[in-house]
């Protein structure tokens, strides 16, 4: 549309003119080559603007002009004029017109065209160049002068345009824009000038394609930046758009369309982008000053929208052209055409798609304006619409443009919130028939997600734009910004968009996809969709190894909500195909992460699934479980997790995915063993056919490592109860034992550090790691085999693999809970059993119940320890298997598999044929063989099974494994302890063999202990020692004695005996969790700082060695116990390095004890109050001091009967004493002293004083040294009182020990303490561990029970010997009373306060030590049933223990020393149980006692308490006189030897405050000193115990005749005897 006439035209931007002629030129040359007078290209001569050619105008001039001369000027002008005139010479006329040309530009003239007239002939053709450029300087000088007439306007139009000359058109061209002044001004030739134009414009585009044509075919390397062709094009393009901004109404509408169809002739033939440009431009300044005539709408649209689609740099040129037509009267047409064009993409084949592209992103900047623009408003529905008629086009150029448009549109917030519901749905439909489109183009579906693609990408952002299709990814993106801020059926709609290019969608767009379907439920049977849905986010999410872990993760999790709906409410079929849409992921799925949830999924549904579908399932989790399937194994062989995991020792070829995590192959088995612990409950064809798969991966040869630990994990778990139902344990009992293997946090933390210091092992290089992943077939080799040559090393690396250096942490570790991926129920399984058997007063098992064959498993078992396996195998094998055979129920029926199990331990450990441990776990191979005698243990319990050869063997091997290996002789000795209760016989057939192993390895100290507790429990199982001879006898009781030898020895030496710390017998001493590291990682030639208390066990050890002695002597039989005092006695007495006989105090004792039963094997003696009549007369009481007894005599005056006391440290006798009065003669006279203190009375008289007896009892006829006499006790309150006070002593060690019964489920101390009663068994067994005793009126010491008023209640469990008795605290004895004592305090408050506790554990749950807390509970003996407690054998009868085992464990508190005989479970029969229980009680309590003491000084026992008050006595009353005795101050030769001997003393090298010889003093601290070794300085109650005993006891040692004695006879020569001779007894008994 033309401006307004006095508007100024501002766009485009118009060219502003040089003044003058030599500003002419400067344009004119401005953008050509370097050689401004070029010739132009040959071309057919310009037409003239008329017919008539420039010469046949010369001849016939314009009559129009008037013929008259130039007027005005200077005076030379005429001259020039003249000159100029085609007579003169050229170079005078080339002069003339210079000057003319300057003439004219100051001096206004007339009739300028006679100037001229005279000089065109300058621009002929013929000339040279320099004179046709004068003569064009002339004429553009003559059109510029401002005074001509409108005839000379046309006249000089003429002119112009009749010249022909090609090379001038340059010059012509500024001539005719001079003229036109820029376009300014028309007039005189306003008809002619478009028409000239047209052509004109023409034949420079013909022009400007010949130059830029033959440019390109010279190649030149220096092409010019423009060519003069093409700057001569954009002048005459400039000067059109001048022209038409100025004159457009002076046009006619013929020519404006004659020059748009060149115009946009010239943008459909042009390559060069500057003519598009220019005609643009031209285009624009007709839209802008004029108008489009409405025959050109169309076409120039079109051509438009063709640049706007073709050519990016020319985009906001063609905009500005198109929208200032969308701003012009014609914008509804031009809309409405941009649609049509739109529309038409499909019928109108004819149309370039570039300008259907350019309308469709022309029509997204209408859509998109902002009303400002003033732009038409044309509805989104109409574009839309328009859009899905040109979808079918098929052209990926179309769908990419519509993709881009309307992205722009979704960015667009006034649009998204003007939009109806309708076309936002044709509009994602046309995004998704786009991207259709696009595929179908492209031949293939390729998307940034691959099918089959499974390799799981670490934290790749699948959002960020450069990872999808660029033209899908700003739609996702807006949808997802606008998601919620949409209505309900929007969204709905754009999850429709989504679903539909599911594939294609981002990760963010995905998640919010599937949170749609899961919250939306659309994954359900409501949805009409929901199958193919649910199939198409299984095929695009699920089986994207690449999409994010957590999306599949939560869509997995969708379709298992999903499934618990649609198990229900669907048929059979069609859940089994939903449900196997799902499951075939497992099969190709490489990511744990991923796979976990899958197989999470096939354990529900296998849990509702029937035979078939449930088969199908567990096939698949067996085969992946096995072995990868055909596309991971051309990948890679082996499924990897991308969680981080510690190295092993494997060498299998799996090897390296377990440095990355655990396996798909583990958590596919996984999926089974879950499977199998939720089908305990199901059907019983669900947990026969898991089982049968599960034992196909134990035995398979091509299963991974992890996922065959996983299924031994449960299957090693496996238990039955006393109804042999089926029931799985959460835990393990071999924590002990696994730390010996490394394989408990503890021990691994110890492990590292070790290897940090480079003590044990070093790492051993990736590329030794990579050598040593080989084949299948080889991978046993990962445990050595034996080596049968003794000469050779038997654990030697593999030919061409490095020696590993370093440990490997290993694949699995040993915990507690929490070992199984998911917990199992704590009931038994009601359709799975043990074995057929029906136990009695069983009712019939329910219908559909099954047998499981445990003959199966323990038949994988055995050919693992038979032929070796990986050593993580082996080693779980080795580790839980003697766990699992403690449940008889269990292998009821497996008789052969156990004969076969128990054939090949013994042969192995007998050959030495088992398997070497690799040098990477820095174990040895008497770790292994640790494993296998516990195993072997085990079996004893079912003895059942085997001949009594069988049982002989059983022994021998124990026998073999003492002092065979370091660390396996304190287990077999435990093992043979047990054998002595439950194979008597064949340990008797082997005890010579058993006590010479262990007088060979007494002196190595981390076996002493068991060595002792052993012997002393034999020392009270006659019938196993029935047929010891004295040789025998003499071997016990020298074990003890070679201890204690060899002590002596080492303090003789003045070294330190070997020390108790860092040995592994004695480190595992300690009790698990604080200390399990150290025990495991002690070795003989390595000490553990986490040994504390270690140092304490000499104590015990101490006290266990005169234990042996003891209970041995009294063990032989009467008439031999003599021939062993004279030994006996020299052993307990020793000479140290200066010569004297030292003897200690607890060997003083120990022959007091020897004295009393040496002779007698009677009862102990009572005292009788009334053991006088009154006739016997009245009684005195006389006590003497003689040797190291008390000797109380009361003698009836009258009579003489006496009641003699003997009180001796080891014990109280009571005697009577009658004299055999004979009646007096009658022939004798009275006796003349008798007194009668009451005449009448012969009752009163004192015939016979106490001194009377003593004398007869201790008086000889040689003269006694004073030394030796009886020393008269005064009759005063101090003596009494001293006499009472040792009477409190006890006579035997007394010992308290807790009883406590859980029944079945208990778990709380209240309600296990409340318990009145406990089940048969344990009544049983109560009854047989003691006598029951009434409490009230009890004579002996209860340990704390109430005698008096039934408090603790009426009677009590007892337990005497000659040397220990044991009170029982037991609970369910006490009396009940919740009402007053809720707490049970009562109870506690023994219990409490024991030190030993049994807990007898009948509640089918593992006993958790602190049940009880307490500060003096250190050891709770537990027993536990074999098999767990089933409410049917609640009811059977009771049998007495036979044929039933238990499980005795004797679990100590933290720090507390584990040397106990069952610190590992061991299996005892019923009958057996008492007695063993009985034998741990007593060496744990006295092992307490020790330890309770270790701190503050030592354990003092009664015996030896007494032996002290004796000496007590000694002190106090041998300075004083009786009788003739000498006195105080006499030099008898004993005082004389004495004095000796206490001066000796005191001139000791231990100084004043050192040791007395003889004393306990100086063989304790020797003693000490050879026992704390290692310790150093350290003196806790060691120290205690060997310095400090009886310091303030020392001068009654010297004075107690004890010491070597060298006396003078009646002869006066020396009788020497020794002080071993003078205790020996036997040579005057």
């Amino acid at each position: 549309m033309p401006p307004p006439s006095d508007a100024s035209p501002s766009a485009p931007e118009t060219r502003t003119a040089a003044s003058g002629l030599a500003g002419v030129f400067r344009n004119l040359t401005a953008g050509r080559l370097k050689s401004s007078m070029d010739p132009l290209p040959t071309l057919t001569t310009l037409e003239p603007a008329h017919s008539s050619t420039l010469e046949s105008q010369s001849k016939e001039p314009n009559r129009a002009l008037p013929d008259e001369g130039v007027l005005g000027g200077p005076p030379e002008l005429a001259q020039l004029l003249k000159q100029l005139q085609p007579a003169s010479s050229m170079n005078a006329r080339v002069s003339a017109a210079e000057e003319i040309g300057r003439i004219l530009e100051l001096y206004p003239l007339k009739n300028v065209a006679a100037i001229w007239s005279a000089g065109r002939s300058l621009v002929d053709k013929h000339n040279v160049a320099s004179t046709r450029k004068e003569g064009f300087g002339l004429l553009i000088a003559c059109v510029k002068h401002a005074k001509l007439t409108p005839l000379e306007r046309r006249h000089f139009f003429d002119e112009i345009t009749m010249i022909t000359n090609p090379e001038d058109f340059i010059f012509q061209l500024a001539a005719l824009e001079e003229l036109a002044k820029r376009g300014k001004d028309v007039e005189s030739f306003e008809g002619l000038m478009v028409p000239v134009l047209t052509r004109w414009l023409q034949q420079c585009f013909q022009l400007a394609t010949l130059a830029r044509a033959a440019l390109r075919k010279e190649k030149s390397a220096k092409a010019p930046a423009t060519l003069a062709e093409e700057a001569t094009l954009t002048q005459v393009f400039n000067f059109l758009r001048d022209i038409i901004k100025f004159n457009f109404r002076s046009f006619r509408e013929l020519d404006i369309q004659d020059l748009l169809e060149q115009v946009l002739a010239i943008c459909r033939k042009t390559t060069a982008e500057v003519d598009v440009d220019n005609a643009i431009k031209l285009i624009d300044t007709m839209i802008t000053y004029a108008y489009i005539p409405d025959a050109m709408l169309e076409s120039c649209i079109e051509v438009l929208c063709n640049i706007y689609g073709s050519i990016k740099g020319l985009i906001d040129p063609a905009w500005n052209a198109i929208s200032n037509l969308l701003r012009s009267h014609v914008a509804q047409k031009t809309s409405d055409f941009l649609l049509a064009m739109i529309s038409e993409a499909a019928s109108h084949r004819g149309r370039n798609m570039n300008a259907i592209c350019g309308a469709i992103s022309i029509m997204r900047r209408v859509e998109t304006a902002n009303p400002a623009d003033r732009l038409p408003n044309v509805p989104l529905r109409k574009f839309v619409r328009a859009l899905e008629l040109a979808l079918p086009a098929r052209s990926a150029r179309l769908s990419s443009d519509i993709l881009k448009a309307l992205t722009h549109i979704l960015e667009n917030d006034d649009l998204m919130e003007s939009t109806s519901e309708k076309t936002w749905d044709s509009l994602l439909e046309v995004v998704v028939q786009c991207s259709k489109n696009l595929e179908e183009v492209s031949g293939n579906r390729k998307t940034s997600h691959q099918q089959g693609s499974l390799a799981p990408k670490e934290n790749k952002d699948h959002g960020s734009i450069g990872d999808l299709p660029p033209l899908l990814s700003p739609i996702f993106s807006r949808l997802e910004s606008l998601y919620e801020n949409l209505d309900p059926f929007q969204r709905a709609s754009v999850m429709w968009f989504f679903m539909e290019l599911a594939d294609r969608l981002p990760d963010s767009c995905a998640e919010l996809l599937v949170n749609y379907y899961k919250q939306e439920n659309l994954c359900y049977p409501s949805n009409e969709r929901w199958l193919v849905d649910s199939r198409r986010l299984v095929e695009v999410y699920l089986k994207q190894g690449d999409r994010p872990s957590a999306l599949r993760i939560e869509l997995i999790q969708t379709l298992t909500d999903a499934y618990q709906t649609i198990s229900y409410i669907c048929p059979h079929d069609v859940v089994s195909e939903f449900a196997m849409s799902v499951l075939d992921c497992i099969e190709v799925e490489r990511d744990v992460r991923i796979l976990d949830p899958l197989v999470t999924f096939a354990v529900e549904v296998a849990s509702d699934a029937d035979e078939n579908l449930f088969s199908k399932i567990i096939t698949l989790l067996r085969e992946r479980a096995i072995e990868p399937s055909r596309s991971l194994s051309a990948a890679s062989g082996a499924a990897r997790s991308t969680s981080p995991s510690p190295l092993r020792s494997s060498t299998s070829p799996a090897a390296s995915q377990f440095q990355a995590g655990t396996s798909t192959f583990r958590v596919a088995a996984e999926g089974l063993v879950k499977i199998f612990i939720g089908s305990l409950k199901s059907p019983s064809f669900k947990g026969l056919m898991t089982y049968t798969e599960l034992l196909h991966i134990a035995r398979s040869e091509t299963a991974e490592i992890d996922a065959k630990i996983a299924v031994l994990k449960l299957l090693f778990r496996l238990r039955a109860d006393s109804n042999y139902a089926i029931y799985i344990i959460p835990f393990t009992e071999s924590e002990n034992l696994a730390a010996s293997l490394w394989r408990t946090l503890e021990t691994t933390s110890e492990s590292n550090e070790s290897d940090e210091t480079g003590t044990i092992r070093s790492s051993r290089s990736d590329e030794a790691r990579n050598e040593q992943r080989i084949s299948r077939i080889d991978r046993s080799i990962s445990v050595n085999r034996p080596n049968s040559h003794p000469s050779k090393p038997a654990n030697r690396p593999l030919s061409g693999m490095p020696r590993a250096t370093k440990a490997i942490p290993p694949l699995w570790m040993h915990s507690g809970h929490g070992f199984l991926p998911i917990d199992p129920p704590e009931e038994s399984s009601p359709m799975l059993f043990s074995t057929d058997e029906i136990p009695d007063m069983a009712t019939e098992r329910p219908i559909g119940c099954a047998t499981i064959s445990m003959n199966l498993w323990l038949e994988a078992v055995i050919p693992i320890l038979q032929q070796g396996a990986d050593w993580e195998i082996y080693s779980y094998v080795l580790l839980h298997l003697g766990s699992q055979l403690t449940n008889h129920a269990l292998f009821l029926g497996s008789r052969p598999q156990i004969r076969m199990l128990r054939n090949i331990l013994c042969e192995q450990i007998r050959a030495t044929s088992f398997y070497d441990p690799p040098q990477t776990t820095g174990l040895r191979r008497s770790d292994v063989a640790t494993c296998l005698f516990q195993v072997l243990s085990m079996l004893v319990s079912f003895r059942k099974h085997f001949a009594k050869s069988e049982e002989d063997e059983i022994v021998r091997t124990f026998v073999l494994g003492v002092g065979s290996w370091d660390t396996t002789s304190p287990g077999c000795i435990h093992a043979l302890s047990v054998c002595c209760y439950e194979l008597p016989l064949s340990v008797t057939k082997s005890l010579n063999q058993i006590l010479q192993k262990m007088s060979q390895i007494i002196t190595q100290s981390h076996v002493t202990v068991h060595i002792l507790e052993f012997l002393v429990g034999l020392a009270r199982l006659p019938e196993v020692y029935v047929n010891f001879r004295d040789d025998e006898f003499r071997t016990v009781i020298g074990i003890g004695f070679r201890y204690l030898q060899y002590v002596r020895e080492q303090r003789e030496k003045g070294q330190s005996a070997p020390s108790l710390r860092g040995h592994p017998g004695l480190n595992k001493h300690l009790s698990p969790t604080k200390d399990a590291a150290a025990a495991a990682a002690g070795s003989p030639d390595s000490t553990s700082s986490a040994s504390k208390g270690a140092q304490d066990l000499p104590q015990y050890v101490y006290a266990l060695a005169y234990h042996v002695i003891t209970f041995w002597f009294m063990a032989l039989k009467l008439q031999d116990r003599p021939k062993f005092v004279p030994w006996m006695t020299k052993s307990l007495v020793y000479t140290d390095s200066s010569g004297r006989e030292v003897v200690e105090e607890q060997s003083r004792v120990t022959i007091d004890m020897m004295q009393r039963v040496a002779y007698s094997d009677r009862d102990e003696t009572l005292p009788n109050t009334e053991f006088a009549k009154a006739h016997d007369g009245n009684i005195l009481t006389k006590s003497y001091l003689v040797g190291l007894c008390i000797i109380t005599i009361e003698t009836a005056t009258a009579s003489g009967l006496s009641q003699i006391t003997k009180r001796q440290p080891s014990g109280t006798d009571y005697f009577m004493f009658r004299p055999q009065a004979a009646k007096p003669p009658q022939h004798q006279v009275p006796l003349w002293n008798e007194t009668v203190s009451e005449p009448g009375n012969p009752a009163s008289r004192k015939a016979v004083l106490p001194s009377y007896i003593s004398l007869i009892l201790n008086s000889a006829a040689a003269v006694t040294p004073r030394s030796l006499q009886p020393i008269p006790l005064p009759d005063d309150d101090a003596t009494k009182r001293a006499i009472n006070m040792f009477d409190r002593n006890a006579t035997v060690d007394g010992y308290k020990v807790g009883i406590i019964y859980i029944g079945e489920g208990q778990t709380h101390e209240v309600d296990i303490l409340s318990n009145e009663v406990g089940s048969p068994d344990y009544t049983d067994f109560i009854t047989k561990i003691g006598t029951l005793v009434r409490l009230k009126g009890a004579t002996f010491n209860t340990q704390g029970l109430d005698r008096e008023f039934d408090i603790d209640g009426e009677y009590a469990i007892c337990w005497r010997d000659r040397v220990s008795e044991i009170v029982f605290h037991t609970t369910t004895m006490m009396p009940t009373n919740l009402d007053h004592d809720p707490q049970c305090i009562n109870k506690k408050r023994h219990t409490g306060n024991d030190f030993v506790n049994i807990v007898f554990n009948n509640s089918g749950l593992p006993f958790n030590f602190d049940t009880f807390p307490s500060e003096f509970n250190y050891v709770n003996i537990v027993i536990t049933p074999e098999s767990r407690a089933a409410f049917v054998s609640r009811l059977s009868p009771y049998h007495g223990g036979f044929g039933k085992y238990y499980k005795v464990q004797v679990m100590s508190k933290p720090g507390f020393p584990r040397i106990s005989t069952a610190s590992e479970i061991k299996m005892v029969s019923g009958q057996s149980l008492p007695a063993f229980v009985r034998m741990l009680a007593l060496n744990s309590s006295t092992l307490s006692l020790v330890w309770a003491n270790r701190a503050g000084g030592e354990h003092i026992s009664p015996w030896r308490n007494r032996l002290r008050q004796i000496n007590q006595l000694r002190e106090r009353n041998a300075g004083g006189t009786t009788g003739g005795a000498s006195s105080p101050t006499s030099t008898s030769p004993v005082h004389q030897h004495a004095q000796h001997l206490h001066s000796s003393s005191s001139h000791h090298p231990h100084g004043p405050h050192g040791q007395a010889p003889g004393g306990l003093g100086q063989a304790g601290s020797t003693f000490s000193s050879s026992l704390s070794g290692a310790a150093g300085p350290r003196r806790t109650s060691i120290a205690a115990f060997l310095s400090e005993a009886t310091a303030s006891h020392r001068s009654s040692v010297s004075s107690s005749g004890l010491s070597s004695t060298t006396e003078r006879d009646e002869n006066g020569a020396n009788a020497v005897e020794t002080l071993a001779e003078s205790f020996d007894f036997s040579r005057w008994a």
